[in-house]
């Protein structure tokens, strides 16, 4: 496998769906060190509803199907969560418009573009101890395993890795940015429940590679 197609893409976003219900108390339990402790329920929702929306409209390009999962997520989810998650999917898809599938150099920029709407929207930049702290070093990882000829499932468990990483180092960080920047020092030693999230979703891609590939 060198690239994802519409097929790999709707299989990974279920995946995504069922990693993150089956971790969803995990999340609940990591936001409520800092937070209300809703996370997990909350981003929960937001991905059933995601998957209802793509079963429903059953979309046949791939730009149509990470803007149906985003439009999902923001239509369910309360608070900051769900455009920011939203907009993540919402970013893939405006950068993966007229292309019929994804490889390594599409994937990767369709990630940053998810990357860039969500800055845009939550400003957050690494360090704050967000989910751009388990995004941002995924997608270097990725864009360093491209250009060192890695193989695309190389690459893809490189973004996963990368995002993995990304998450042990929040539990350095105090957060800065939304509800949980009250908490100060108290959320030090754990790590950020928006940012687990993500590598969760990033998790999916690279478990789907690696079973097609070991098929």
């Amino acid at each position: 496998m060198d690239k994802l197609t519409l097929q790999d893409l709707t299989e990974i976003l279920r995946q995504v769906t069922k990693l993150i219900c089956e971790n969803s108390d995990k999340l609940c339990e990591l936001d409520s060190v800092v937070g209300d402790g809703d996370h997990g329920t909350t981003i929960q929702r937001g991905v059933k509803a995601a998957q209802e929306k793509v079963d429903a409209n059953a979309p046949e390009e791939i730009s149509k199907l990470f803007s149906t999962f985003a439009m999902g997520m923001v239509s369910s989810m309360g608070g900051a969560s769900g455009p920011i998650f939203a907009s993540f999917f919402q970013g893939m898809a405006l950068a993966s418009n007229g292309k019929s599938d994804a490889d390594a150099e599409v994937l990767l920029t369709a990630m940053q573009s998810g990357q860039d709407k969500i800055q845009a929207i939550g400003k957050a930049e690494e360090g704050d101890k967000t989910l751009i702290d388990a995004l941002a070093p995924a997608i270097r990882a990725g864009r360093a395993a491209l250009e060192a000829g890695s193989s695309f499932e190389e690459i893809v468990s490189a973004i996963y890795k990368g995002s993995m990483e990304g998450v042990e180092e929040t539990r350095k960080m105090v957060s800065k940015k939304g509800r949980s920047r009250y908490a100060g020092e108290r959320g030090l030693g754990h790590p950020d429940a928006g940012a687990t999230s993500m590598s969760l979703m990033l998790q999916a891609f690279a478990d789907h590679v690696k079973g097609a590939a070991h098929a």
